[in-house]
């Protein structure tokens, strides 16, 4: 009796100095077709979750601002992505460095990912919904697996890590590739050590299209932007080309209320950079 009493007591001791398994919460789980193959990828929040956060629904009024487009009603936490496929080992990719230095985060402190958990309907901003009432609604899906590169292969969804002003949300790439068949982030051909981050409306036209040739960036007047940005997008054999080009505005008036004629006001080149 006293041998298994000390064991018991020893076991109590010991319980607290070994690691506390981390809490996990799947987010979302989809069954997908991919490259022919039957295959489940989550979306999982690691360790503590939380939507009190600037985008949460505790307070609609603030989660509706430019800040949180994209993004309300959120959670935040530590992300990651699970895959299981037949005949392959599970595969587990950290998503949360990817919203490192996101101006969308401006109220969290450290790496955090941030998804948005529940619709956010038009009607709101007159309604003022209560709490409970947006944690009553249904869950915004995100995984949306297309083929972003054109490598016939629609392995890849959008992960919004970003916002700027106003509303032009910040998205990368997430999912496999032909050339890389393992969780990745997509990159471009000339910077393949970095995540390629595009608006979400250059995204869908390179979805529609494998050379869509030149797509808004940050167009003259926006913000009293001086100067306008195009991104010039096109793709061969699953490499993403970018390229984001800087021209002078057109100014088609003269100081004294006269009009340019039209040599003057053609846009002029100003910078090319290659993403």
């Amino acid at each position: 009796m006293l041998p298994r009493l000390l064991l018991a007591l020893l076991a109590l001791i010991a319980t607290p100095l070994l690691a506390a398994p981390a809490r996990e919460v799947v987010r979302e789980q989809r069954s997908f077709t991919v490259n022919g193959a039957k295959e489940v990828w989550r979306l999982v929040w690691r360790d503590t979750l939380r939507d009190s956060n600037s985008c949460g629904p505790a307070d609609p009024d603030v989660a509706m601002t430019c800040p949180c487009s994209g993004a309300a009603y959120a959670e935040v936490g530590d992300l990651v992505l699970e895959r299981e496929r037949p005949g392959a080992p599970p595969e587990r990719m950290p998503l949360t460095p990817l919203f490192a230095g996101s101006e969308m985060l401006f109220n969290e402190k450290g790496r955090v990912a941030m998804l948005p958990r529940w619709p956010v309907y038009p009607r709101d901003i007159d309604d003022n919904p209560t709490p409970a009432a947006i944690r009553a609604r249904p869950v915004v899906p995100i995984m949306r697996l297309r083929d972003y590169n054109h490598d016939e292969i629609a392995g890849e969804f959008l992960l919004q890590v970003d916002t700027l002003p106003c509303g032009k949300h910040v998205l990368v790439a997430v999912g496999t590739t032909r050339d890389n068949p393992h969780l990745h982030v997509l990159t471009s051909a000339r910077h393949p050590e970095r995540p390629l981050a595009l608006y979400q409306w250059q995204w869908e036209a390179l979805a529609r299209s494998p050379h869509p040739g030149k797509v808004m960036d940050w167009p003259c007047g926006d913000h009293a932007a001086e100067e306008e940005t195009t991104m010039l997008l096109s793709t061969d054999r699953g490499r993403i080309h970018a390229t984001r080009i800087t021209s002078t505005c057109p100014d088609t008036t003269e100081p004294n209320g006269g009009r340019h004629d039209k040599h003057h006001s053609l846009k002029r080149v100003l910078k090319r950079e290659v993403l």
